[in-house]
């Protein structure tokens, strides 16, 4: 029975070493917010990886960007369902503007510029409240 339990364990461990999520509570034990992201496993002839962001946002009106790096990588929008894509000089992004309980999906793609891709590069979510003030999470 025991070895089972590890073989399951092994077996599961590479997906999630490639998810991350959290959920933030007001000190009243309301929602702020909520997301989890996924990255795609990576195997030995992948050129492109799929992540997925999944954004549940609390009893507020939030603003939300997603950030990826694109040095080695290049990024290409799946589904972006409210949101804007846009530029800067090495990173990809979308943004949207939340309204209180308010999900959003996003999808896109990492491929490497040269090679084969094992993991995207770094990307942040930064969440701005209604009075600015800005939380960045990084994603490892």
């Amino acid at each position: 029975m025991m070895k089972k339990i590890i073989l399951l364990f092994g077996a599961l461990l590479p997906g999630l070493a490639f998810a991350q999520s959290d959920r933030k509570l007001d000190a009243q034990g309301n929602l702020l917010y909520q997301y989890q992201r996924t990255v795609s496993d990576p195997c030995d002839t992948c050129k492109e990886l799929t992540v997925t962001l999944l954004f549940v946002n609390g009893s507020r009106s939030t603003a939300i960007s997603l950030r990826q790096e694109a040095f080695d990588t290049q990024v290409r929008w799946i589904d972006i369902a409210g949101g804007t894509a846009d530029h800067e000089e090495v990173v990809e992004l979308v943004t949207a503007n939340l309204e209180p309980n308010q999900t959003v999906t996003w999808s896109y793609a990492v491929s490497a510029k040269k090679g084969k891709i094992s993991a995207p590069e770094k990307a942040a979510l930064l969440i701005m409240d209604e009075k600015y003030g800005v939380e960045k999470v990084w994603f490892k």
